[in-house]
């Protein structure tokens, strides 16, 4: 900035002088400010652009960033996107693919019932709607469309292969069965075949069965029966010492031998080479009862006595908690202990605790005693007639010790023991007879305790004895009414006797409204649901058993307990009556029975008469006189099938005696078809000798014609297992090969006609040529054998076509 000049030719005043200084000081001051000012401004403009520039480059790169991230969130977008609209797409597939099914199910269940509605209409037309059966009927199983619910059945699909391959396994034990049912090998069978051919003797039938060799003639075929049967109770795994006294007949050399020996017999008693009894050296025999009484207190004694001990708390604890609610458990319970412990002291055990429960000198409720006495009838049906006649028994010899002496009106012990008796009779446990004999008893004494019991009989079984006997109750009325007569004043209350005659005569015209407090109802209950706890095929059978038997039971036996002594009626007459006796057995016997778990009276006399008869007639007579009825009678079957199937090798004695019953009645038959099919649902519990024993008696069965082969319809031969064939195929080995032409073609005649049979015919033929002729392999058979079962099944083969034959004639 330039100074300011003054005018020339003019005098400043010293006050312009200032001001001009002022001014030039001032000019000085802003031109150093401004040379200041702009140093500063052009460093802070350094500074500004740096800075710009700096927040330039920062801007870019939070722009570059912001992009960046933009971008990826646009990624992230677009890929959210895609992936909800592939979300959307799927469930739209979804709900598309289940509104499918929706229409498509909707569409099945019209379809379905469109189809339900045709086959009605078709069944209508066929006449298959009025069918209360669910089963496929017989029509459809005659056309096979039985087996298309098979093919659709997943599970029976899977066990095809299975069930082949066990078929399969089954075919390598053919040479087995066929050696078990012929008893000979390859080798024998051709020996035998060479012999045939140089005319020498053939053996008999019973040589199939694994027997010794015997002349051909029916004295013989019996003679071996005798001997085998001598032998039938050392194949029962019994004592060694048993097994060595047996005669073994097994060759002609051996026999000569033993003739010179002493030899016990089936009894036990030794005899002499010519069967002459020789005296037994050990004495009397002693039965175990009155043997421990003579040793006095032993181990054993003390065993027991703690053995009866916990049965009778056993027993207590049941009876405690008796009411009808668990009437079946604790039945069911009892019944258990009565297999595990012996009759006898379950019968005295049981007989005691409830004689101490229901006999008492004070009147026993109604209730309480008719529960007692319901349980003693199950047992009587369900274990045995022997546990209701024990228990009768006892109580008619307290009855009898209580009518002997005068009786306090007070004490109702006499009076519980008749009402006793009077429900045993109520719930049939004995017949009408014995308890009219007990009214007599009671009017011979016309005392005013009497008079009571009476009055308690009438009024609990009064109109069931009018409807079993009218007769008899007519002369207990006539009976009665004379002693009514004669009593005098004195002796009882005429009001009692009063009401007695009331109530018979009552009883007499059938009229219930006249007895006061008259109700059966309680009564009637309990037998209903008697009914219920009774197990299937038992029943309740009425001891038909005289007063008199009864109270001399101790002296001349109990007839009515099968296999128990009695030594007959004494007759009043000289005239000398025949007693009847049923031999006593051996101890050793009855030791082996109840090996075997013959575990009832009837058994075990069953047992030890078909072990200890001399031949098969004998066995089947003395059983016959056993005079066992209904349920009992079956376990003759039972027993004699049992002792077939426990023996180490086939004893021909139990076929026979099987056939012999047969012929005998058809009921024995039936008995025998319904024990085989059961052994034939539980012949996995079997061994294999119980199997070919069993197969074995089968066989001579059908042969014999004791039973029919259709026995075996009820085996499902489309779904055989290894068991049940095998069985079957010794069955059919067994037949086929027997020497008797004749005898086989009339096993399979017998179902040759028949339309039920059919389905049992073709399973039969096809059987026959699977398992027995795809079997007959080079070497596992000797050829007459293998021609014999071909000409055989050939011959079999035409039997069973004949019915088809004709039907397409």
């Amino acid at each position: 900035m330039s100074k300011i000049k003054s005018k020339p030719g003019s005098k400043l005043s010293r006050k312009q002088l200032r001001k001009d200084k002022r001014l030039e000081k001032k000019a000085r001051r802003n031109e150093h400010c401004n040379k200041r000012k702009k140093k500063f401004v052009s460093s802070e403009i350094k500074e500004i652009a740096e800075k710009l520039t700096n927040d330039k480059n920062n801007e870019r790169k939070k722009v570059n960033k912001e992009n960046k991230k933009k971008n990826i969130q646009q990624d992230n977008n677009k890929i959210s996107s895609i992936e909800a609209i592939n979300k959307k797409e799927k469930r739209e597939q979804k709900k598309i693919q289940k509104d499918m099914s929706k229409q498509r199910r909707e569409q099945l269940l019209k379809e379905n019932e469109e189809e339900d509605k045709n086959i009605k209409r078709l069944e209508k037309l066929l006449k298959l709607n009025k069918r209360k059966s669910k089963s496929i009927p017989k029509s459809f199983v005659d056309d096979g469309l039985d087996y298309l619910l098979e093919v659709c059945d997943p599970e029976y699909m899977k066990n095809i292969t299975s069930t082949e391959q066990d078929l399969n396994d089954v075919n390598d034990t053919f040479g087995e069965d066929f050696e078990l049912m012929t008893g000979k090998t390859k080798a024998e069978s051709e020996e035998e075949f060479s012999q045939n051919e140089e005319g020498s003797d053939s053996l008999d039938d019973e040589s199939d069965f694994g027997e010794e060799e015997e002349e051909p003639s029916d004295t013989g075929e019996d003679d071996h029966l005798i001997e085998s049967n001598k032998r039938k109770l050392s194949t029962l795994d019994i004592e060694e010492s048993v097994n060595k006294k047996r005669k073994n007949s097994t060759s002609d050399e051996e026999s000569d031998k033993e003739d010179d020996k002493v030899w016990e017999d089936i009894y036990g008693k030794l005899r002499t080479k010519k069967g002459e009894i020789l005296e037994d050296q050990q004495g009397k025999y002693i039965p175990p009862a009155i043997r421990a009484k003579m040793e006095g207190s032993t181990t054993e004694d003390k065993k027991r006595r703690e053995k009866l001990e916990r049965l009778k708390k056993q027993l207590k604890g049941l009876l405690n908690r008796l009411a009808e609610s668990n009437m079946h458990n604790i039945a069911n319970q009892i019944e258990q202990l009565y297999m595990n412990n012996s009759r006898n002291d379950m019968n005295e055990t049981l007989t005691l605790l409830i004689m101490d429960s229901v006999i008492d000198k004070i009147l026993t409720p109604d209730r309480l005693l008719m529960e007692h006495v319901l349980l003693i009838t199950i047992l009587h049906a369900n274990v045995g007639t022997e546990v209701g006649a024990h228990f009768l028994q006892s109580v008619i010899k307290k009855f009898s010790d209580f009518i002997k002496i005068s009786q306090n009106i007070e004490d109702k012990s006499l009076d519980n023991i008749v009402n006793v008796l009077a429900q045993l009779y109520n719930f049939k446990v004995f017949d009408a007879k014995l308890l009219y004999e007990i009214l007599g008893k009671l009017s011979e004494n016309f005392q005013e305790k009497n008079v009571e019991c009476i009055l308690h009989v009438l009024r609990n079984v009064g109109f069931s004895l009018r409807k079993d006997d009218p007769l008899e109750l007519k002369n207990l009325i006539l009976q009665l009414q004379k002693q009514a007569a004669n009593a005098s004043e004195g002796k009882m209350n005429n009001s009692r006797v009063k009401f007695l005659l009331d109530v018979l005569l009552a009883i007499k015209n059938n009229n219930v409204t006249k007895i006061p407090n008259y109700d059966i109802s309680h009564s009637e209950r309990l037998k209903k649901l008697m009914k219920g706890f009774i197990r299937k095929g038992n029943y309740v059978t009425p001891l038909n058993i005289s007063l008199e038997d009864l109270l001399n039971a101790d002296k001349r036996g109990k007839w009515w307990v099968v296999g128990s002594a009695w030594s007959g009626k004494s007759s009043n007459n000289t005239k000398e009556e025949k007693t009847t006796k049923i031999d006593s057995f051996s101890q050793q016997l009855l030791e082996i029975a109840k090996k075997q778990r013959m575990n009832t009276d009837t058994r075990r006399d069953v047992f030890c008469i078909i072990m200890s008869a001399e031949d098969y007639l004998d066995a089947f007579e003395k059983l016959l006189r056993l005079g066992l009825k209904n349920q009992q009678e079956r376990e003759i079957i039972n027993v004699l099938l049992h002792c077939c199937l426990q023996e180490k090798m086939f004893n021909q004695y139990y076929a026979f005696l099987a056939q012999k019953f047969c012929e005998y009645d058809r009921r024995f038959q039936m008995t025998i078809k319904c024990s085989v099919w059961d052994k034939l649902k539980t012949l996995n519990a079997h061994s294999g000798t119980q199997l070919s024993n069993l197969a074995k008696l089968l066989s001579h069965l059908f042969l014999q014609k004791g039973l029919p082969i259709s026995t075996l319809k009820i085996v499902e031969f489309s779904e055989l297992d290894k068991i049940t064939l095998r069985l079957i195929r010794q069955i059919l080995l067994g037949v086929l090969l027997h020497e008797d032409l004749e005898a086989v073609e009339g096993v399979f005649k017998n179902v040759a006609l028949s339309d039920k049979l059919k389905m049992f015919r073709e399973s039969l033929r096809l059987f026959i040529h699977h398992f027995l002729l795809r079997n007959l392999k080079e070497g596992m058979v000797s050829e007459e054998q293998k021609l014999r079962l071909e000409s055989r099944a050939k011959m079999v083969e035409k039997i069973l076509t004949v019915k088809e034959t004709k039907t397409n004639w």
